[in-house]
């Protein structure tokens, strides 16, 4: 039977040797997962963070954890590769897919405040891992070599341990020449740009045009409108082109706009918080019903 220590790599596969030998397309060799559009799947996994218990080798999802405890300290590039092995495993998880692994080995330490590593043994295992269910803290645990049960159904999974963080009152609305303005936390707005890959629209995935500061454009957009009831959440706010903001107040598509945003974008970056995203699904169908709740969505303001 392998143990873990028998995992422990010994040589150093070249990034772009696995990539080819899974068929699949190679992005940067310093990112931390891989994957075509439906799969398959690679996640880059340190041998010190597996674990073996009772037979099984597995290793837990902790990178969203990483990066809300470096996100101070962590150049942005970082924050992206984690943010992907996070929306990765989420990927595998929901679809039941397997998960290619490349077991590194080698020196990891802090310089200064921030996180440096050099991989300096890295192998792919031969055997695939799987997305097996999450702990009481709503962490993925991927499982080495065995398949999720036929009659496993991730979204039916009892989390009654888990920790759902509650929907916030929405901001305080302050009254000024007949117009409602709502108190908005600035720092969110920031921490949102930051959250965004590569300056990159967080819905469809077009670069923001480059500002004479050297920075990306791109517009803070609360998904669920402050004066419909939403709050000043980084849970509510998404980070996008200017075209998609005004598609997501003024198109013809804009109530299918809304809950892709909510489901496929944000829910994938904080996916503990399961029902504060039904919440907030609640108050999407409340608008997309109520005359009032449309014509607010014309009422807006752009945080850029």
């Amino acid at each position: 039977m392998t143990t873990l220590q028998d995992l422990r790599p010994t040589t150093r596969e070249r990034v772009q040797d696995i990539v080819d030998r899974l068929g699949i397309a190679m992005t940067t060799k310093y990112d931390w997962c891989f994957s075509n559009t439906g799969g398959p799947y690679l996640v880059n996994i340190w041998h010190d963070n597996m674990y073996e218990e009772n037979g099984d080798i597995y290793f837990v999802d902790r990178t969203s954890d990483w990066a809300d405890e470096n996100r101070a300290t962590a150049i942005q590039v970082q924050l992206n590769r984690a943010s992907a092995v996070s929306s990765l495993i989420q990927t595998a998880y929901y679809t039941k897919a397997p998960v290619n692994v490349a077991i590194l080995d080698g020196t990891r330490k802090t310089v200064g405040l921030r996180e440096t590593s050099e991989a300096k043994q890295r192998e792919l295992d031969s055997v695939l891992w799987y997305p097996h269910h999450k702990d009481k803290d709503g962490r993925i645990i991927v499982i080495r070599g065995r398949p999720q049960p036929d009659d496993f159904d991730p979204y039916n999974e009892e989390q009654q341990d888990q920790k759902q963080t509650p929907v916030p009152p929405p901001p305080n609305k302050v009254e000024g020449s007949g117009t409602a303005i709502f108190e908005r936390d600035s720092e969110i707005v920031k921490a949102v740009k930051q959250r965004a890959v590569n300056g990159c629209c967080e819905f469809c995935g077009k670069e923001g045009f480059k500002t004479a500061s050297g920075g990306f454009y791109l517009e803070a957009h609360h998904v669920i409108p402050l004066n419909c009831g939403g709050p000043d959440d980084v849970r509510n706010v998404v980070a996008i082109c200017a075209d998609d903001h005004r598609r997501a107040h003024f198109g013809e598509d804009r109530h299918a706009v809304r809950d892709r945003m909510i489901w496929e974008v944000l829910a994938v970056h904080y996916p503990n918080d399961v029902a504060f995203f039904e919440a907030m699904d609640e108050k999407s169908l409340d608008i997309k019903r109520s005359d009032s709740g449309q014509r607010k969505l014309e009422d807006n303001r752009i945080d850029n």
